[in-house]
């Protein structure tokens, strides 16, 4: 699990792409002794991701999402390939929420940047 905080949704989503790269890579890296569990799904977890990664139209609504207050996520499922836990199905999800920051004005009354 790994967590950051982003000052825009294009840097979260930049964060994001980047750890469902590494993780898309690590699942490759790991031994392939379960393909025919594989193909129950529509698509291994590594190219979920990478697809994910790749597709600058769903981005851009992520982005929006992200900028008008609402959480964005990328998700996938397949067999666990990384702890080798027997028939265990596993969920991947890598996902964001913007946090409302209260924004000071000079003389004590606040808002809420919505950024």
């Amino acid at each position: 699990m790994a967590t950051t905080w982003a000052d825009t949704p294009d840097d979260a989503l930049d964060w994001l792409h980047r750890q469902a790269v590494r993780l898309a890579d690590v699942l490759d890296a790991a031994p392939d002794d379960r393909a025919e569990e594989q193909r129950q799904y529509a698509a291994p977890v590594p190219t979920v991701f990478r697809e994910w990664t790749t597709d600058t139209e769903f981005r851009a609504v992520q982005c929006a999402a992200l900028a008008d207050g609402h959480p964005i996520s990328a998700n996938a499922r397949g067999p666990d390939r990384v702890c080798g836990a027997g028939d265990v199905e596993v969920l991947y999800s890598l996902a964001a929420r913007p946090i409302l920051r209260p924004v000071l004005s000079p003389f004590g009354s606040s808002s809420v940047d919505h950024r």
